[in-house]
């Protein structure tokens, strides 16, 4: 099967997901926020920890500074255009959507179909950079609407996945490997990972009417928020492969890709933990969905000869 080919048979089966979570979602509202919990409580640290650990040094020491310095920088398009677009649209939400990349939902099934195993790990360190802004900084920005400073400043040190980093990071450097009875186990939780990240975005499509919709406003995100992805993270990898050099062609394909991954579906598992700005957020992170799907399979049919294998 060619790489498109690939990409589609594991991608579109969750956007199915999508469809499915939104059309009976309004008959189990309770539903998403379980997701939610299962999610950021148990799949996701349980993925890092394995990929982690089975990371090479080398990406582990570039990879996750890289993207956690993209994503922060990310806040900055975001802020600018905040100021622009006045009280139509919550600023913290925008600016968590713009420094979010969808890297667990959707960039494992695209770099696994793209170069396996291999390719699931690097991505993960991706994943971690950004989770980790994400998993922070981004997390009290958008809690912060709805209950204060101090105690979201509180519950952000609360995120499981910080912890789990450190420890992951921690005990790869003391040469702890996965037990290979893990695998199935880990494999299990990598596909779950994705359908219930996706299914959580239908969840609370659910609740949204036309009018939540807002078409030209959320265009008008999107274009931003892309043209910013490109140009940060474009820059970001030119200044590592002049300056620094360590990534492999394959590793700066990976990363370069996240680029074009869509707003993360942490931005509507914390709205939907939290109860605020759940419509806005699920709209964004579908809308972008979309977006993210067309991009990902019209550059990879363009550029597929051109990308290194190793």
């Amino acid at each position: 099967m060619s790489a498109l080919g690939n990409i589609a048979a594991a991608l579109l089966p969750l956007y199915g997901v999508i469809l499915l979570a939104w059309a009976f979602g309004a008959r189990v509202p309770w539903a998403a926020k379980l997701c939610s919990k299962v999610l950021v409580f148990g799949l996701i640290p349980l993925l890092v920890i394995d990929k982690v650990l089975g990371a090479e040094t080398r990406q582990l020491l570039v990879i996750p500074p890289l993207m956690f310095v993209v994503s922060a920088l990310m806040s900055i398009p975001a802020y600018r255009l905040a100021k622009r677009l006045g009280g139509d649209f919550d600023p913290k939400l925008l600016s968590a959507s713009f420094s979010f990349f969808n890297v667990a939902f959707f960039g494992v099934p695209v770099s696994q179909a793209l170069f396996g195993e291999v390719g699931v790990s690097t991505v993960i360190c991706a994943y971690v950079g950004s989770a980790l802004y994400g998993n922070t900084i981004g997390y009290f920005l958008i809690a912060r609407t709805k209950e204060g400073t101090r105690t979201e400043a509180t519950k952000a040190l609360r995120v499981p996945l910080v912890y789990v980093v450190i420890g992951s990071l921690l005990a790869k450097w003391g040469g702890v490997t996965m037990p290979e009875a893990a695998a199935p186990i880990v494999s299990i939780a990598g596909t779950l990972v994705s359908v219930l990240g996706m299914a959580v975005i239908g969840l609370n499509l659910a609740e949204t009417g036309r009018d939540d919709w807002r078409p030209r406003l959320m265009t008008r995100i999107l274009a931003v928020r892309q043209i910013a992805g490109l140009i940060l993270l474009g820059a970001a990898l030119a200044l590592e492969a002049a300056f620094v050099g360590i990534l492999s062609p394959r590793d700066r394909v990976i990363v370069g890709l996240v680029a074009l991954f869509p707003i993360a579906s942490n931005v509507t598992l914390f709205a939907t933990l939290l109860d605020t700005n759940r419509k806005a957020a699920a709209i964004l992170v579908a809308l972008s969905s979309v977006v993210s799907l067309v991009l990902v399979l019209l550059i990879v049919g363009m550029f597929h000869s051109a990308i290194p294998t190793r």
